[in-house]
């Protein structure tokens, strides 16, 4: 099969030289890149981060995005992306947090911690200059499944799951010693807390999710009692996930099936929504603020199609970019320099 190969190329005369030079290159052509060639084992390389040179002004974000499938469903990936130039690099070495659900990238940029939204457990990446390492940290909690990560104000991260009983659960994860608290906080008011946000000075939270009626909720409380001060009803619901406050906290967005809610927290009410595909069908996940606060990118799964990525200008609510294959199945995001 290989002479055959070899024989059937459609190569110019060249010097005997030559085409012994020519063989052997596509010998090892072929010996380095079987065709056809597959693997049930995750890959865990990464490609050499980007240099990427920003101006002064730049207003943009680097995305990382949780892929609950791709490429593996086991595995699944964490994929970062840059607006202003594209796709900068990807890990994929998933074979603990199983369909990540959400990640988090600490301050510093040598951290990252990734959850599992079908196993409940957590993996720890550093970051050695170039790729995205596993730690060799696995992170058993008591969760059977992660739904949002998100840090509060002062640092702390905390995660809302299911414990198998309820979704209405808030636990915090210990960074400096990476263990989590067994004794979860509870929120009787919702059976699922998809989403939390806090205000800028951390004294109030923001929890969307499902209420005790099935119906989409944003739960207004004070941080970290837990004092319900009011619920916000998101008509037409079905699915709500993760919400993002605004730079100054005067707007809450709440993404959910086929809209992004706004909600104005100082008079608890919806006062608007949008809609950026222009499709009921979208199912928008999380989101995440520009540097600067004017823009909003979205992550969006629709059936039958892969993730993509939206910035809408929040100045005039209107739709700047469309960006897709952002994912498989994209689940949450983060903003990260």
């Amino acid at each position: 099969m290989l002479t055959s190969f070899v024989n059937n190329l459609n190569l110019e005369p060249v010097s005997g030289k030559v085409a012994k030079r020519l063989t052997l290159a596509a010998l090892a052509f072929i010996l380095l890149f079987p065709l056809g060639c597959t693997s049930e084992e995750p890959d865990t390389s990464a490609p050499r981060r980007q240099i990427i040179e920003r101006p002064a002004d730049w207003q943009g974000a680097l995305l990382y995005i949780a892929d609950k499938a791709g490429p593996n469903p086991a595995f699944g990936s964490i994929r970062i992306y840059d607006n202003t130039t594209g796709f900068v690099e990807k890990t994929v070495d998933q074979s603990v947090a199983a369909a990540p659900a959400e990640m988090y990238v600490t301050p510093d940029g040598g951290t990252m911690y990734v959850a599992g939204s079908e196993n409940g457990r957590i993996d720890r990446f550093r970051w050695d200059g170039n790729n995205w390492i596993r730690g060799g940290v696995t992170i058993d909690t008591p969760a059977s499944a992660i739904l949002a990560m998100a840090s509060a104000p002062g640092g702390m991260l905390y995660f809302t799951a299911s414990d198998g009983e309820s979704s209405g659960k808030i636990y915090q994860l210990e960074m400096s010693v990476d263990s989590v608290d067994k004794e979860p906080l509870s929120v009787l008011q919702l059976s699922e807390i998809r989403g939390i946000a806090w205000s800028p000075d951390g004294n109030t939270v923001f929890l969307s999710g499902i209420g005790q009626d099935r119906m989409g909720q944003l739960l207004i409380a004070r941080w970290p009692s837990l004092e319900n001060l009011g619920q916000v009803g998101l008509s037409g619901a079905s699915e709500v996930n993760q919400a993002v406050t605004s730079v100054d906290g005067s707007r809450i967005y709440v993404m959910a099936a086929g809209r992004i809610y706004i909600v104005e927290p100082g008079t608890f009410s919806v006062t608007g929504t949008i809609e950026p595909s222009g499709s009921v069908q979208t199912i928008y996940t999380d989101g995440a603020l520009s540097a600067d606060g004017r823009y909003l990118f979205v992550t969006g799964n629709q059936a039958g199609e892969q993730a993509s990525l939206y910035v809408i200008d929040l100045t005039s609510y209107s739709l700047v970019k469309k960006v897709g294959h952002v994912a498989d199945i994209a689940g949450g995001m983060q903003r990260a320099e």
